[in-house]
């Protein structure tokens, strides 16, 4: 049977990632699209990949079966509906959109094309959550009176670091509950089999300024206001709680 061909939309440590579970999948790895043809050049030759595209309509044409969208949350709108018109199957970091209209867009693309458009929340397939899951659905636990957890970072606690998830014309205009409260959403449902339905919440920013530089501080010294949270904090009633 023919390898799974597997191309990425992406350079950075989260591509890397989704490169080396490819290759443990079994996949062939056709190339990688960075962010211009030279980050696309230097990715191919770090990762020893036999093509390096040289743009979005470079990628959708190649014989790719499946794509690996690991670029800022900004772009998966564009690449995911480009790659969807293309016939490519596509594995989309979260969050999928940076608003509801352009996920529910993407889901009805992908509906139409009849192709697999997927985001993954890999914590699903943890063997202690599988087996959780497995226990919760053979109702060994009965009805759920109280789910709660957390899920903390270190990420970002220093005031000198920066990132284009901190800009929500990059990140959208959620932060740390898009990046990481999604991960523990997701859980949740699926180990309970509850689903989220109502909530209040409430969102801080612990730096509040932070260096315009990406990659750290920048070299003028100059900062700006941190627009998305650093903290969120959520209380959930599900659909099937009692009043």
């Amino acid at each position: 049977r023919r390898r799974l061909r597997v191309a990425l939309a992406g350079t950075g440590m989260i591509a890397a990632v989704h490169r080396r579970a490819a290759m443990l999948a079994g996949a062939e790895i056709l190339g990688v699209l960075g962010s211009w043809p030279e980050r696309s050049r230097q990715a191919a030759r770090r990762w020893d990949l036999p093509a390096a595209f040289t743009s979005l309509a470079d990628l959708a044409d190649s014989p790719a079966d499946v794509v690996h969208v690991c670029t800022p949350n900004a772009t998966h709108a564009p690449y995911v509906e480009a790659l969807l018109a293309a016939g490519k199957h596509v594995v989309c970091e979260k969050p999928l959109g940076v608003s509801l209209a352009e996920a529910e867009r993407m889901t009805a693309l992908a509906q139409r094309a009849g192709v697999v458009a997927t985001v993954p929340f890999v914590y699903r397939y943890h063997p202690v959550v599988r087996e959780i899951r497995a226990r919760a659905l053979a109702g060994r636990y009965g009805r759920w009176n109280l789910l709660h957890g957390h899920y903390l970072q270190d990420w970002l606690l220093s005031s000198s670091a920066s990132s284009w998830r901190v800009d929500p014309a990059q990140g959208g205009l959620s932060r740390a509950f898009a990046d990481i409260g999604s991960h523990w959403c997701d859980l949740v449902e699926w180990v309970s089999g509850e689903r989220l339905d109502t909530l209040t919440a409430q969102f801080s920013v612990a730096v509040p300024e932070r260096p315009t530089s990406p990659d750290g501080p920048s070299g003028d010294g100059r900062r700006a206001a941190v627009r998305t949270e650093d903290v969120a904090t959520v209380l959930f009633r599900s659909a099937t709680a009692v009043p």
